[in-house]
Formats: C-alpha cells, structure tokens, sequence
C-alpha cells in the first residue's frame, strides 16, 4: 500500500492558513433552511405528475377532435361522459344536420311536385301564355276564340251546366295543336280536369261514362254503365254532349250500355245514335252567377224563325237568376240583309258602340248568332268607330271558332 506523502502536522499548519469562515445563522434558522429544501423536494414528484396529466388530456383531445364522428357515435352507444361544451357542440350539430336533412326532403318533395305538376301540364298539352280568369281578370267576360288564334293552337269547348241547370255554357279552352285524331282524348282529360266551380258553373264533370272514337273522326261513341244517372237525367246530359261535340268537329253519337249496343234514357227512350245539329237558330244572352264570376256568353233553349228575330231576341229580359240581354238596348240597327254566307247589318245613326269590353262583347253574341244561323261572315254597316277590341267594322269579320276562352 503506498504511503501519503502528507504529514498530518503539515496538514493541520496548512488548515490553519487558511482564511476564517464564519455563519452568524442562529440553529433555528439553519434547521427551516434545510426544511423548505426537503419540502420543495417533495412537491417535484407532484408537479411532474400533474404535466404528465396534462400532456395526456391534451393529447386525447387532439385524437377526439381528430376523429369528432366516430368518438361521438361511440359516446352516443356507450356510457361515457362529455363536458359541457362538447354536449352542446353535438347539438348544435345534430340540429344543423336535421335542418339539412329537411331542407333536403322539402327540396326534393318541391322538385317531384314540379315534375308532377310539369308532366300533367305536358300531357294536357295546355298553352301557357294566356293566363287563367283569376282575381280582377273574374270580374270582365270570356273572349270568343277567333281563327287567327289557332295558327299554332287547337281549342277544347265543353258544354257545362250553369249554377242552376237551367242552360248549357260553353266554354273553351285553348291547348297546343294536336291532330284531329287525338280529339276525343283531349276532351276527356279536359272534362276530369276542368274546375267548373270557379266560373260559377255547376260541379257536373267528369261524368261516369266512357268516350271513344266510332266508326270515323266525325263519330263519338259513348258506353254507359248499367243504371247511370246520365240515362234518368238525359235531357241535361245529352244537351251538353251537344254542345260539347257540335264545338269539336263531331256529327253523330253512337251509345252502348253495359257493352251491349244502344242506351235506354229516360224521357229520349231508347236510343242507338243520335245526330250533333251545328245549326240551332239560337240566339245569345249572357250569364254571370256573381260580381267574381266572369260572364259568359251562353245559348237559348229555344229556336227563332229566322236571324232577326234571334238578334232581337238577343235585347229581352229572360226572368232567369244569373241570366242578362247580351245585346243592349241602345245597339239598334235599320236593317239586315244576308246573301250567301254574309248577312250584313246596316246600324242607326244613334247606335250607341265604344271600344269597350260590353260592346266588343254585345258584337260577339251578334256574330254567333249569325253563326248558329249558318253564316260565315258578319258586315256591320255605318259604324260609328272604326274597332272595338280586336274586330276591324270596316270590314266583313269572320265567326268566331269558339266562344268563351277560360285560359
């Protein structure tokens, strides 16, 4: 063992060079200094705790952000707990994902009613550039569909019951062309889909019967069902087939009942066709059920001897409700004259005509009339104006097609 060179009484005289340290530190204080330091020691392992703590909650959190829909799901089915503002979070969501949701099923029930309601407006092949007799449009009267009007255009007429079924009014309705062939299809959809209500008419269609084609494009034929009220109420029922088919180009009715040929009617007896008269020799007044209905031009019951009895006719006072002259008083004329398919009408000096919806619709009730009576064109003679509405009185003026335009 190797030996220290040092001496102890060497070491002790060096100890004894050295400078003197002294602590003025009184025991007490000595001892609460040595206590903080064992106390701080012990609040490290603490503190060290908490941050782990922390570093893992902060990190959960990034991983439940990360995936917010399967952690919420798993929470929904699960047991456990959010905090507040993750409860309300996920409301707040699931509100928002329910307002999307019914938007969704609003935008999809509104785009399926469109195309409900586009594909009806397509197979009735309706024109939509003439707008329904609505709101103010209720209190003026139906215009008469001229020829002109059907360049591009064909036209439905219907003969339907006024409010108290005491005449037929016919009115049109004015669709896309079609070919004649289709006619009776398109006056069946237009007799299931009129609204007959809203122009003060009665609710009479669509009626329980079918009508097809007969043996040419002039022939309808109608198939009754056994006991249908159309064969007990059959003055009304065949007064508006007239009307209806004599606008639409149709000649004769066929009938059948129960698949076997003819029909037996009440007061008609029975029947296995009967002919369309196109000229009744009627004349013209005008119906209105209310101020917010329009008016109608609408046909007699009753035939006239000849053209100027009917337009004379056509100034009386029917004591019927809803029913008014059509041709006013004040309209006089000195004579008329027919030859051929023109009858002309020669008016006083003091024939009261304005450019008004009453006298364009006086002049209309004259021009069917004349058309009911078999003419063609109508000249009015000595006019005190030169128009009224669409119709030129310095010239003959063709008949009207149709009366009654409701679109």
């Amino acid at each position: 063992m190797r030996r220290s060179r040092w001496k102890e009484n060497e070491i002790e005289d060096m100890l004894r060079g050295l400078p003197k340290l002294k602590d003025d530190r009184t025991k007490a204080e000595v001892y609460a200094r040595i206590h903080d330091k064992k106390r701080k020691k012990h609040w490290i392992p603490l503190i060290a705790g908490v941050a782990s703590l922390f570093l893992m909650v902060v990190l959960a959190s990034s991983l439940i952000i990360g995936n917010k829909g399967t952690t919420r799901e798993e929470d929904s089915s699960g047991n456990g707990k959010l905090s507040i503002s993750e409860n309300k979070e996920m409301a707040d969501q699931e509100r928002q994902n329910a307002n999307i949701k019914e938007n969704t099923s609003e935008d999809k029930q509104g785009n399926q009613e469109f195309l409900s309601k586009q594909a009806e407006i397509e197979s009735k092949d309706e024109v939509s550039e003439i707008e329904p007799l609505t709101g103010e449009k209720e209190k003026t009267f139906a215009h008469a569909i001229y020829q002109d009007d059907l360049k591009n255009a064909s036209v439905i007429t219907i003969g339907v019951p006024d409010d108290q079924m005491n005449f037929i009014v016919p009115i049109s309705i004015k669709l896309k062309h079609y070919d004649k062939a289709d006619t009776l299809n398109r006056l069946t959809n237009q007799m299931s889909n009129i609204d007959e209500e809203q122009y003060g008419l009665s609710d009479y269609f669509p009626l329980d019967i079918k009508i097809n084609q007969g043996n040419d494009m002039t022939t309808a034929h109608i198939e009754f069902r056994e006991n249908s009220r159309l064969l007990k109420e059959d003055t009304l029922f065949l007064h508006s087939m007239e009307e209806t088919l004599s606008y639409n180009d149709i000649e004769k009715m066929t009938f059948s009942t129960g698949g076997k040929q003819g029909a037996m009617f009440a007061n008609k007896g029975f029947l296995k066709e009967a002919d369309i008269p196109h000229q009744q020799k009627r004349t013209y007044l005008l119906y209105q059920r209310d101020e917010s209905s329009p008016r109608f031009l609408v046909p007699s019951n009753m035939d006239y001897r000849d053209i100027e009895e009917a337009l004379q006719a056509g100034k009386g006072e029917p004591d019927m409700e809803g029913i008014s002259p059509a041709i006013p008083d004040d309209l006089k004329w000195e004579s008329i004259r027919s030859k051929g398919d023109l009858v002309s009408i020669q008016l006083s000096d003091q024939a009261a005509i304005e450019n008004s919806e009453e006298s364009l619709q006086a002049l209309e009730a004259i021009l069917f009339i004349a058309k009911d009576f078999g003419f063609e064109k109508v000249k009015f003679e000595n006019a005190p104006i030169e128009e009224v509405g669409q119709l030129n009185l310095t010239e003959d003026i063709w008949v009207p097609k149709a009366p009654n335009l409701v679109n």
